[in-house]
């Protein structure tokens, strides 16, 4: 049986994976409203805690992003939440909003201009505050291929500075 330590710890590594996801899941909830979004990632991360027994050890990343969709779906339903139907196609979800000044996507951008076509799509993207496996969704490729791009597009970028 796992320690208490090991329940933690176990608890913070599956939110730091799907921090991202939970983020935006509330963001959309919340229309776009900061103040609402924030309330409701504190509500979801405390159902989460509450209910973290009856994710199944060993679940893949997958069965923990539908354990954390499912909990957060019943606290904006439990909050009587202006709900939307949660089957949506990537295409009508909407980018996080930046988070990062705008004159550094401008530097970025600035610095990526050798960049192919298509690692300007994965660049874009991550600017946008896509995961990984979001992106890997969108583009129908692997994840690794991704992290892969991505290793690519910061090899070319350090030799433009």
């Amino acid at each position: 049986m796992p320690t208490d330590n090991a329940r933690y710890d176990d608890f913070d590594r599956m939110v730091l994976r799907h921090r991202a996801f939970i983020r935006h899941l509330c963001w959309w909830q919340a229309s776009g409203h900061n103040e609402e979004c924030a309330d409701l990632v504190q509500e979801c991360l405390l159902a989460l805690w509450h209910y973290r027994h009856t994710l199944r050890p060993g679940a893949t990343q997958g069965q923990e992003r539908q354990w954390v969709k499912y909990h957060c779906r019943s606290v904006f339903s439990h909050r009587n939440a202006k709900y939307r139907p949660w089957i949506v196609s990537l295409d009508e979800m909407q980018p996080l909003p930046q988070e990062e000044p705008p004159d550094n996507r401008e530097r970025i951008e600035e610095l990526a201009r050798h960049l192919t076509d298509y690692e300007h799509r994965v660049l874009n993207l991550i600017l946008d505050g896509y995961s990984l496996g979001d992106i890997a969704a969108l583009l129908g490729i692997k994840t690794k291929s991704v992290s892969q791009i991505r290793y690519r597009i910061i090899e070319k970028m350090k030799k433009e500075i």
